[in-house]
């Protein structure tokens, strides 16, 4: 089976068993008693009480199981899907994240007619270099989910590594069990996440271990009310996935983020300008055309931080054309004031690139 957002682990699904495909849990008879908030008997949302649990018959109807009667917002949802649109690039991002909302909604619809309905997914692995949206897009993300009625809020929570582990021994349960307390009801987003798993400690990194565990822990126990997202490159996402078990299980949908190809890195400085009230005037922006084509050429796009590298550029452009500006005897005309021009963007170029060397003369670059 193939995953809507990102890679699944392989292997055939026999259509007679009980066991939710996507995680291996029990899928739950149709008759399965509910407390009085909907939930399931016996336990708190997302836990079934060991005294009601049975494995549905074989061809018999399923439980639409965690899939809430909660609002949705179709507007909410429209307006998430496009922020999803105006980013620049990632158009296969793009598409993996309109499958998912896709998916979602049908579940619900499925729901209401009463078919059977798998546990959507929540949990999920963005591997890409710095400064390509996976951050932006895992709000827009949260943001679906909300929309839909699956998530209590569309707040995110971005941490690293020493946002949950402690100094001490002892200090990382509590530390961690903290930190994803304040992420219910939203999405918990953990960048460099491999950063949990230092292979380089001579001893062994029990702290980052321990951590990983309450993650996992926590992940499962509150799956109906959090969205957990790892985050970081792809080499090192790939070795922590491999070295936790654990993690690759749960962790199956994975969206990779690719670095900005020049045309893109162009139109993100067209839009950064525009955003702002600015502009680049044609000679200004045909050198920014070639000033992406050169740094993607030289492979430094992923060291100088993608779409961060972009708004560095035009910020400091700015603050040259400001000063440029300052020395006029005369006061600058409005077009003054928003137009950014060729020596603006060669020294701010020259400040962000220092020691890399010039950036050859205009070229076409490559689509």
């Amino acid at each position: 089976m193939t995953a809507v957002f990102g890679q699944e682990a392989g292997g055939d699904l026999d259509p007679l068993s009980p066991l939710d495909p996507v995680d291996g849990r029990e899928l739950l008879a149709a008759t399965e008693p509910e407390g009085p908030d909907g939930d399931l008997a016996g336990g708190s949302p997302g836990d079934a009480g060991p005294a009601v649990r049975e494995k549905a018959t074989l061809g018999g109807p399923r439980r639409s199981d965690r899939l809430p009667a909660g609002p949705s917002d179709p507007v909410l949802l429209e307006k998430a899907l496009a922020e999803l649109e105006r980013m620049v690039g990632l158009e296969p991002v793009k598409r993996q994240v309109r499958a998912v909302s896709a998916q979602l909604r049908m579940a619900r619809l499925r729901a209401g007619q009463g078919l059977p309905v798998q546990p959507p997914k929540r949990h999920f692995v963005f591997s890409g270099p710095s400064g390509t949206g996976k951050t932006t897009v895992a709000r827009i993300l949260g943001r679906v989910f909300y929309a839909l009625g699956l998530l209590g809020g569309d707040h995110l929570v971005e941490a690293q590594r020493a946002d949950l582990v402690g100094e001490f021994l002892g200090q990382t349960a509590v530390k961690a069990n903290e930190l994803i307390d304040s992420a219910l009801g939203g999405v918990l987003f953990v960048d460099e996440a491999y950063s949990l798993s230092n292979s380089a400690y001579s001893k062994g990194d029990a702290y980052g271990d321990e951590a990983l565990q309450v993650l996992l822990k926590r992940a499962e126990d509150n799956r109906d009310r959090l969205v957990v997202i790892l985050a970081g490159y792809p080499e090192g996402m790939d070795r922590l996935l491999a070295a936790n078990p654990g993690l690759s299980s749960r962790f199956t949908s994975r969206v990779d983020f690719p670095s900005y190809r020049p045309s893109e890195l162009t139109a993100i400085g067209e839009v950064l300008a525009a955003e702002n009230g600015d502009h680049w005037d044609e000679e200004s922006l045909e050198e920014l055309r070639s000033i992406s084509a050169h740094v993607v050429g030289q492979g430094w796009i992923d060291e100088l931080g993608n779409g961060r590298f972009l708004r560095t550029l035009y910020e400091k452009s700015c603050a040259y054309r400001d000063l440029r500006l300052s020395t006029w005897s005369g006061a600058p005309s409005r077009d003054d004031l928003a137009t950014l021009r060729l020596p603006d963007l060669m020294q701010a170029y020259g400040e962000v690139l220092s020691g890399r060397g010039p950036v050859p003369g205009p070229e076409a670059p490559p689509l």
